[in-house]
């Protein structure tokens, strides 16, 4: 077992202040994550929802340890595991900055108070660990009860902090220094995004939904960026229509009735010939298994009901998804109009539905009937779009841009020659999501009614 724990910035940082402050008489202040869980054998992820912090008074004096909890903050952690279902992580902190250690009393008291939580709810993941802004370093107690290392962070904001994992030994030091020589010359005009930058979209894992003319571009453009791990997903095959638009389809990719995912892949094999990709020409409710891992997923595809599907999967599992469309607008009696858009669907915050892009009207008629009447298409606007939407992604895993963040949704229109915000995300610059929340993510739960 392989667990990720997955936190909101606003959440970590939340936490992080709680257990800062200063006690009375302990030396450092503990408390309590509630998490849903997706689960799988090889990869768990822990979504964390909300933070608990423990109150002066359920704290021990006991100047043996940094910090000791009464068994009524136990108690209150297993009530909580016992009624909501959720699971419970015990958290300290010793500092801010790098990544955390443990100490041997750690590894004493942590697996007894998960002991307790799992006595509570047995039917639930529940760990302890020691975290800071980068990393966390703990136990994950599985429902068997054996005890796994809790290692990998990933936190979802601006920017994100994602779970890479490596292989600490002198052998794998020397071999990647050897593969990393050429690279870093390869990739030294984009070295302002910063010093650790490259190693980030090295280990990131990206996901592509849609690989047509807005799709293609992406993974163009993530190939050329170093990126090392994707997941290319499309059912579709290349069609003569496409070669106006679809980057990398060729002719004879037409003749021999290509899979759109597998020229994608081509073409990024081209480029980065040592690159993980998955390329199964499957719709990627076919490939969940994959897509829940990734870092970020970039939609590009048709129809308003694909959208809410792909956007309530990205929700449930704590993804930023950065999604792209566009359509030609055809008035009688007027000339023609290109309209498009990006949205960054961030978990916790403004989704399409506030964004009153996805509505119960074009719910209900998904007017995108693509395949009986095919929408007009032309290579420059997905080529304009994709582009906006690999800068989101940047943005957030590397942070370059420093503390600005974009609004969450830019507007396209192709003959004024302008993408600009959304007047919707002034609209909504405080607003809370209502449509996910993220007390609701992670797999589904049944109950008896």
């Amino acid at each position: 077992m392989n667990p990720i724990a997955k936190i909101s910035r606003p959440l970590l940082l939340a936490a992080l202040a709680d257990l800062e402050r200063p006690h009375p008489f302990a030396g450092e202040r503990l408390g309590f994550f509630s998490f849903r869980q997706s689960l799988d054998a090889a990869e768990p992820l822990l979504i964390c929802f909300e933070y608990h912090s423990i109150p002066d008074d359920q704290y021990v004096e006991d100047h043996s340890v940094g910090g000791r909890i009464s068994g009524e903050a136990i108690q209150a952690a297993m009530g909580r595991a016992y009624n909501t279902g959720a699971g419970q992580l015990w958290v300290h902190t010793h500092g801010r900055d790098g990544m955390p250690g443990i100490s041997p009393t750690d590894l004493e008291s942590g697996p007894k108070v998960v002991q307790s939580c799992a006595n509570a709810q047995p039917n639930a993941l529940h760990a302890w660990g020691v975290i800071s802004e980068q990393g966390i370093c703990g136990q994950v107690r599985s429902r068997d009860g054996a005890f796994h290392p809790l290692l990998r962070l990933a936190v979802i904001g601006w920017p994100m902090v994602i779970p890479a994992q490596r292989e600490i030994t002198y052998r794998a030091i020397r071999a990647r220094a050897k593969d990393h020589a050429p690279a870093v010359e390869r990739y030294v005009r984009q070295s302002f995004l910063g010093a650790g930058a490259q190693d980030i979209i090295e280990f990131a894992r990206v996901g592509i939904v849609g690989l047509g003319g807005g799709g293609s571009h992406l993974a163009q453009q993530l190939a050329h960026l170093g990126f090392q791990d994707v997941v290319l997903c499309d059912p579709q095959q290349i069609a003569d229509t496409n070669l106006n638009r679809l980057v990398g389809g060729t002719v004879q990719d037409v003749r021999d009735k290509a899979f759109k995912a597998h020229i994608a892949a081509r073409l990024y094999r081209s480029l980065q010939p040592k690159a993980k990709i998955d390329d199964r020409p499957h719709g990627w409710e076919a490939n969940v298994s994959a897509l829940r891992r990734c870092d970020v997923i970039f939609g590009a595809i048709d129809g308003f009901a694909a959208r809410r599907d792909l956007e309530s999967f990205c929700r449930n599992h704590l993804i930023p998804l950065v999604d792209i469309g566009m359509k030609v607008l055809r008035p009688e009696n007027e000339a023609p109009e290109i309209r498009g858009q990006v949205i960054l669907s961030m978990p916790g915050e403004t989704c399409m539905h506030c964004l009153q892009f996805l509505t119960p009207a074009n719910l209900a008629e998904d007017v995108q009937a693509y395949d009986k009447d095919p929408q007009p298409q032309v290579v420059w606007p997905n080529g304009i779009l994709a582009s906006s939407a690999i800068g989101y992604a940047i943005g957030l895993l590397t942070g370059w841009s420093g503390s600005s963040v974009p609004p969450c949704r830019l507007d396209y229109r192709a003959s004024q020659m302008t993408m600009s915000p959304s007047h919707m995300t002034v609209a909504l610059k405080r607003h809370t999501c209502t449509h996910y929340p993220v007390s609701q993510s992670g797999d589904p739960r049944y109950q008896k009614l």
